[in-house]
C-alpha cells in the first residue's frame, strides 16, 4: 500500500474563509500538530489578520503580490517565517501562493476573522 496522495486540479475545491480569501487544503498532515499543506486565493485587497504558526510557515508565491509582515513577495518569492512570529498578509494584486503549515495557525488575540477585500477599480 502507498501512502503517496495525489488530487488533481479538477479535484481541489477552494473554500471562502473570508471575503476576498480562498483556500484548497491538498494535504492534513495528520498526527496531533495539526499540519496542512495548502492553496490559497487572495482577491487583490483582501487581507488575512495577525496569526502566527507554531510549526513555521513556508510559503511561495507563484502568481500576483503578496505583503506578509513587512516583507513583499513576487511571483517566484519564498518565505520561511520562523515558528511563533506574528504577522498578517495583504493581497497588493490578486494571488495564488502555496504554503506547508507544519504546526498549523493561531490567531492572534482579538484578530478572529479575515478581514474583508477592499477593491479598488
Amino acid at each position: 500500500m502507498t501512502a503517496t496522495t495525489y488530487r488533481s486540479h479538477l479535484e481541489q475545491p477552494f473554500k471562502t474563509v473570508g471575503l476576498g480569501v480562498h483556500v484548497s487544503v491538498l494535504r492534513r498532515h495528520g498526527g496531533q500538530d495539526d499540519g496542512m499543506t495548502m492553496v490559497f486565493r487572495m482577491d487583490k485587497g483582501a487581507q488575512a489578520p495577525h496569526h502566527s504558526h507554531p510549526g513555521g510557515e513556508e510559503t511561495y508565491l507563484v502568481s500576483g503580490k503578496l505583503r506578509v509582515g513587512s516583507r513583499v513577495l513576487l511571483p517566484g518569492d519564498y518565505l520561511w517565517t520562523e515558528p511563533g512570529e506574528v504577522h498578517d498578509g495583504f493581497a497588493e494584486e490578486d494571488s495564488l501562493f502555496f504554503v506547508v503549515l507544519p504546526g498549523g495557525v493561531q490567531l492572534t488575540e482579538g484578530d478572529h476573522e479575515i478581514r474583508p477585500a477592499i477593491r479598488t477599480k
